[in-house]
């Protein structure tokens, strides 16, 4: 007599080992587009194709969720600083050139997602547990890194002379804010005549803010 199938109990699915992905995936997209409070746990569980007690069961709430997005960003970021490290490390000693490589790696880093842009502009806007999140995981890491290229290019007289940090959160809240509302500036008439991409904007904003052909 044959043996009867077993039923599937609660908990992790069989045969689904990127479940966990998926739902992190669904997540960052509902959280850059939505927000963290108008996110919602159910639409993120069917965006990933499950059921909501599967975020439960992986994450266990929507705080952790969102911090094990935040997580998963860090993670690229630090790769992205790999291999800014690297491409610095080939660079002749100028720089200006340097920077120019260094700003240009943050821009498109950050544009790489606008609707992540988004998120992170509103996210470190509000002081608070997320806020502090995002300064432990990815902005300090980042001012690490990009510390003594602002400091290089401050003792060469290719930037002025300001506190370091204030000119790193000054540059990436600049970013932020100029991908974010990236369609208000070119139906401002920025870019009036050319290609409005992304290596258009990056272009005039190395030119604006910094000077760098």
């Amino acid at each position: 007599m044959p043996a009867e199938p077993l039923l599937r109990g609660p908990g992790r699915p069989r045969g689904d080992s990127d479940l966990r992905a998926r739902l992190l995936a669904a997540a960052e997209a509902a959280f850059a587009s939505d927000g963290f409070d108008a996110a919602s746990l159910r639409a993120i569980a069917f965006a990933a194709g499950c059921d909501v007690s599967m975020v439960a069961h992986y994450f266990g709430s929507k705080a952790e969720l969102w911090r094990a997005v935040i997580d998963a960003l860090a993670e690229r970021q630090r790769l992205g600083l790999v291999a800014l490290t690297e491409a610095l490390a080939v660079l002749p000693a100028d720089s200006r050139l340097r920077l120019r490589c260094g700003v240009e790696q943050l821009f498109n880093r950050i544009a790489a997602d606008v609707a992540l842009a988004r998120m992170l502009l509103r996210e470190t806007a509000d002081a608070g547990p997320r806020a502090s999140y995002i300064e432990a995981r990815l902005t300090r890491p980042m001012l690490a890194v990009y510390r003594p290229l602002w400091e290089d290019a401050m003792r060469d007289g290719v930037l002025g002379s300001a506190d370091v940090v204030v000119a790193h959160v000054a540059t990436v809240g600049a970013i932020l804010a100029l991908i974010a509302l990236r369609d208000t500036v070119v139906s401002l008439g920025a870019l009036a005549g050319r290609e409005a991409d992304m290596a258009a904007l990056r272009d005039e904003f190395c030119r604006g803010l910094f000077g760098l052909a």
